[in-house]
């Protein structure tokens, strides 16, 4: 099978993909907004991966719409970025609607004027046998600034959303969207690496084919990765309100506390290491900082400070302390000595191999079982 043949099947297979994962989607009996926005991106990824497709396959169809890739490029930032919103509990404002659509509008608009040209001259230019004109040159930089900055605001909602997590829950997992930072650190790499390529062989060797193989290549993956992953997350999360938070806005962690505020957490914080070693509610796999605050009658907010300030962590941190402290003591009693390392860690509140591997190592610097070896009585 001679190359072209199979970068043909390649972009179908991506586009049938897509349409695949978006009628699964679709299928759904309780679709979420998030749902609905990757479907409908989806279809858009599948109308995106069907022009190279044409242009491999019969140039004569793909001359009639050379250049409507165009359409459906600018999409991508902000589908991703409303997709990102809705997965981690945040509803679009209408205002937020409104600033998203307008560079869309001017990109379409600015892209709609390519078609003015005929067919034939519009492949040219494509190609690369003649140079866009310069009044396309703003255009280009406006699409580049525009994916750049959508790249940058993805990472930042993430990371923001992030640091929240380790704020309300005892876990990772199915929480800290994972899997989604994976996908925006793919689609940003995309981008960083086609823009340039794209810029230097359009202008310096008169064809992108290259950038476009890389480009529609990487699409498929991400499509895949996008379908499967997000078909599987299901929900949009919920912070609960959000334990650091108040109203929505993040709590100022402040160093300058008063005297009083003071001895309140000092006194809090006695009472919290009673509880942990009393009732052990670090044993419980989904503890939440919303289930610790009602056991120890601290609002939650006021909770997640006291942490901050007495035990210089997060909530993650701190109860995750306890569990690796419970593992190290069961580990080299006579009652847990059969067991195996992994039914030790579940029975102190973790709740898989790969997450008690993971923070084990994070806070000790060593694997659980480096540690039984090197510390075995």
């Amino acid at each position: 099978m001679e190359l072209l043949s199979i970068f043909r099947l390649f972009y179908l297979l991506g586009a049938g993909y897509a349409l695949f994962f978006c009628i699964l989607i679709f299928s759904k009996r309780n679709k979420t907004m998030a749902d609905k926005i990757l479907g409908i991106w989806l279809i858009i990824l599948a109308a995106q991966l069907i022009i190279p497709f044409l242009y491999l396959t019969d140039l004569n169809i793909y001359y009639k719409y050379a250049g409507v890739e165009i359409v459906f490029f600018v999409f991508h930032p902000v589908f991703l970025h409303f997709y990102i919103k809705l997965m981690i509990g945040k509803i679009p404002t209408v205002k937020n609607i409104i600033y998203t659509v307008i560079p869309i509008v001017i990109s379409e608009i600015a892209g709609l004027s390519f078609f003015l040209y005929p067919s034939g001259q519009r492949l040219d230019f494509i190609e690369g046998k003649i140079l866009l004109p310069p009044v396309f040159y703003p255009f280009l930089v406006f699409i580049i600034a525009y994916f750049y900055y959508y790249a940058a605001i993805n990472y930042k909602e993430l990371r923001i959303y992030k640091n929240t997590v380790l704020q309300v829950y005892s876990y990772r997992e199915n929480v800290d969207l994972l899997w989604l930072r994976r996908l925006v650190f793919l689609f940003s790499s995309i981008i960083i690496i086609v823009f340039p390529v794209s810029l230097v062989s359009y202008f310096y060797f008169h064809s992108i084919v290259f950038a476009d193989y890389f480009f529609y290549l990487t699409l498929v993956i991400f499509i895949f990765l996008l379908g499967f992953w997000g078909y599987q997350q299901g929900e949009i999360f919920s912070m609960n309100g959000g334990a650091a938070t108040t109203n929505g806005k993040t709590e100022n962690k402040s160093t300058s506390l008063s005297l009083e505020t003071k001895l309140l957490f000092k006194q809090k914080a006695a009472e919290l290491k009673q509880v942990m070693l009393s009732s052990k509610p670090y044993m419980n796999p989904k503890l939440t900082i919303h289930d610790l605050a009602q056991s120890v009658q601290i609002p939650p907010h006021q909770l997640s400070k006291i942490i901050y300030f007495e035990f210089k962590c997060n909530f993650f941190e701190f109860i995750n302390s306890y569990r690796i402290q419970e593992f190290k003591d069961k580990a080299f009693s006579r009652e847990f000595r059969n067991l195996t390392i992994l039914a030790i860690a579940l029975e102190c509140g973790f709740n898989s191999k790969s997450s008690f591997n993971r923070i084990f190592k994070e806070s000790t610097g060593i694997t659980p079982g480096e540690f039984l070896k090197h510390h075995h009585p």
